[in-house]
């Protein structure tokens, strides 16, 4: 008797536990029900649809669509509390712009631990705020037009140097644009943060290396095959920002990220890379002060350094110029800014390739623009392209943003509402930015439940869901004049590339001041012509950006002469 009375317990036990441990909606939000049977919830629902070659951000929007509504909830990590998805627009804006009760998500601090003791990490508050101030000379138009926008200007220079070579090496066949890409804004990046102090460039030892190879040294293929060419090696820092940012896109997407980076901090060659880090980033401290003491504030490094000083004598206490906290600030700059804008620029030309009509109407507006330089023979210069009226390359750049989002996450810091649903503290809350609204048709909101914030702010355009939303169409972003022309309004409808609100992209000015004079340029000289369907696509990788799985082009130079302009 007492065997069958055991067995019955233990199976009665484990029935409780497997019950207990299953997921635990959240009242009043809807969720997919077969997910709410099983231990692993949603999860291996992801699982499927990202090893199909589905991404991570779309599923997120597909979910709403689902079930029909603008706030939803899926269970993706297993005995954990439900993540909540928000597909309305109106309503992500409010929450990131005007809802003290989300702040940053405990798990991205964790998954940026790489990055040390940087503004990013914080939580508002105080110490927030501090480190944002020192950087707050940093996004003037005085500091990007007059101090970064000439540099900029001879690097894409550069770039298109080293495009070219590669285009005659490759006799019209395809190659990868990505590490061009990625030389070029690092290199700016790096003037950015250092000034002249930093003298080691990304690009031109690949300009060298390219400079010495000859037709004959190129291997033969099929015209469709794409050139496998040479990369020059970088220098141990050069190497590490690079290094870096790999690392944070695993932690970030990790369960664990704080046990993720516990594993790669005990690795030798991490050992390595943090004390290369520590000897530029104090040997570059040391400079910048000798910079400020003799008068001369030039770079992101001087000037965060002067606000420091200002703020040390204002509240009595001495400045902390040489800190980990300084060296940590500064060093995300480059390692996070050369990773997001570089991928943006791969999309842009991607989608350009894709789109030869789109392609050429850009082009038609920058040489019927900048007709001095036409006239000349020559590249625009900074200061034209800066002073130029172009709506339609910034309708481009404004589209490619819209269709490669990254998700944006928040944390209720306490017990909230959103949509009229209750949600819990300690819930992470993911704005959905390829979903309803902005890639998808809309789903409906009963505007009753909306915050009184989000009623009383004035609301952004919305697309037109009778054109695909999925669709590059720059045109979306144009408005007439009455003069008969267009202006780029970047209201005209949703999208959340740059964040919104307080914590948005800190360097989203100068991340648009790159991709601009890059892009503009890029186009004056080359015409991108069709790649074969296995070199495209538009499938992207989501981390601390969304980065192309492909980023090949075929280039052919052009003169304006040769563009019939209307």
């Amino acid at each position: 008797m007492a065997a069958p009375f055991v067995f019955a317990f233990v199976s009665s036990a484990l029935y409780l536990i497997y019950k207990w441990l299953l997921p635990k909606p959240l009242q009043g939000i809807p969720y997919n029900a077969e997910a709410a049977k099983s231990l692993w919830g949603d999860e291996r629902t992801l699982a499927r649809y990202l090893s199909g070659g589905g991404e991570f951000s779309t599923w997120l929007g597909e979910q709403c669509s689902k079930m029909g509504s603008p706030v939803c909830q899926v269970f993706v990590q297993p005995f954990k509390l439900p993540w909540i998805l928000v597909a309305d627009f109106h309503e992500a804006q409010d929450i990131l712009m005007r809802r003290p009760e989300f702040d940053k998500p405990q798990f991205l601090i964790d998954a940026l631990q790489g990055l040390g003791d940087f503004h990013a990490r914080y939580k508002m508050g105080d110490a927030f705020r501090y480190r944002r101030q020192l950087r707050q000379d940093l996004m003037a138009p005085k500091f990007l037009n007059n101090y970064i926008g000439p540099f900029l200007h001879s690097k894409a220079l550069d770039l298109i140097k080293l495009l070219e070579i590669k285009t005659n090496l490759a006799n019209g066949r395809p190659f990868s644009v990505r590490e061009d890409f990625t030389r070029t804004v690092l290199d700016v990046m790096l003037y950015h943060t250092f000034g002249e102090d930093y003298s080691e460039s990304a690009i031109e030892p690949q300009l060298e290396l390219l400079r010495k190879m000859t037709p004959s040294s190129i291997p033969k293929g099929h015209i469709e095959e794409p050139v496998p060419f040479a990369e020059a090696p970088r220098s141990f820092f050069l190497e590490l920002l690079h290094e870096t940012a790999e690392i944070l896109e695993r932690t970030t997407v990790s369960s664990t990220p704080r046990l993720s980076f516990w594993w790669w901090s005990k690795q030798t060659w991490y050992k390595k890379m943090v004390t290369e880090r520590t000897r530029v980033l104090m040997e570059q401290l040391r400079k910048a002060a000798d910079n400020l003491q003799a008068g001369k504030v030039r770079s992101a490094l001087d000037h965060m350094m002067m606000r420091e000083q200002v703020a040390a004598e204002k509240h009595g206490r001495e400045p902390q110029l040489f800190s980990q906290g300084m060296a940590d600030e500064i060093f995300s700059d480059p390692m996070t800014g050369h990773h997001t804008t570089s991928s943006a620029l791969t999309w842009v030309t991607k989608y350009l390739t894709g789109y030869p009509h789109t392609q050429a109407k850009l082009r038609d507006e920058l040489y019927s623009t900048v007709t001095e330089a036409v006239q000349e023979r020559r590249p625009p210069t900074f200061e034209e392209l800066r002073r130029a009226k172009l709506p339609y390359l910034e309708a481009v750049i404004e589209e490619a943003r819209r269709l490669t989002p990254f998700v944006i996450v928040r944390e209720t810091a306490q017990d909230t509402e959103i949509l009229g649903c209750k949600v819990p503290k300690g819930v992470q809350c993911l704005m959905v930015s390829a979903g309803p609204g902005i890639t998808l048709p809309s789903v409906p909101v009963d505007d009753k439940t909306r915050s009184l914030t989000s009623k009383t702010a004035k609301p952004w355009g919305k697309w037109d869901e009778s054109r695909d939303l999925k669709l590059f169409e720059p045109e979306r972003w144009l408005k007439p004049r009455e003069d008969g022309g267009v202006e780029f309004d970047a209201t005209s409808g949703p999208q959340l590339g740059f964040g919104m609100g307080t914590r948005q992209c800190w360097g989203r000015r100068l991340a648009q001041l790159v991709v601009r004079t890059v892009i503009a340029l890029v186009v004056w000289e080359f015409e991108m012509m069709e790649i074969p369907d296995e070199l495209g696509g538009y499938a992207g990788i989501d981390g601390i950006s969304r980065e192309p799985v492909k980023a090949f082009a075929r280039l052919r130079k052009i003169a304006p002469s040769e563009i019939q302009v209307a």
